[in-house]
């Protein structure tokens, strides 16, 4: 399945482009259906925007982190109450 099938929503936002999440990214489309509809949805959206110290990463492209915070948007509206607070600790 890719994105834009399981999420009627983010087909609609795209209109006639191509999702690059289910072009460029087919592993990461596939665990963010898999996490769809559920609360670890969003620690895993979380996990691919920040960059922890210990992982020396790229970074995306501006097009596909748009399409990681329309998914987001789309998530909260169709499950609302399904995001958690995450408590920070500074040290």
């Amino acid at each position: 399945m890719s994105l834009t099938k399981l999420v009627t929503e983010f087909s609609v936002s795209l209109g006639e482009k191509e999702s690059l999440l289910d072009r460029d990214y087919k592993h990461i489309a596939e665990k963010i259906e898999l996490h769809w509809g559920y609360e670890e949805f969003y620690p895993y959206i979380n996990k691919l925007l920040v960059n922890d110290k210990d992982r020396n990463r790229e970074g995306f492209p501006v097009a596909v982190m748009q399409e990681l915070h329309d998914l987001t948007e789309i998530h909260d509206q169709l499950f609302p109450g399904k995001r958690k607070e995450v408590k920070r600790s500074f040290i």
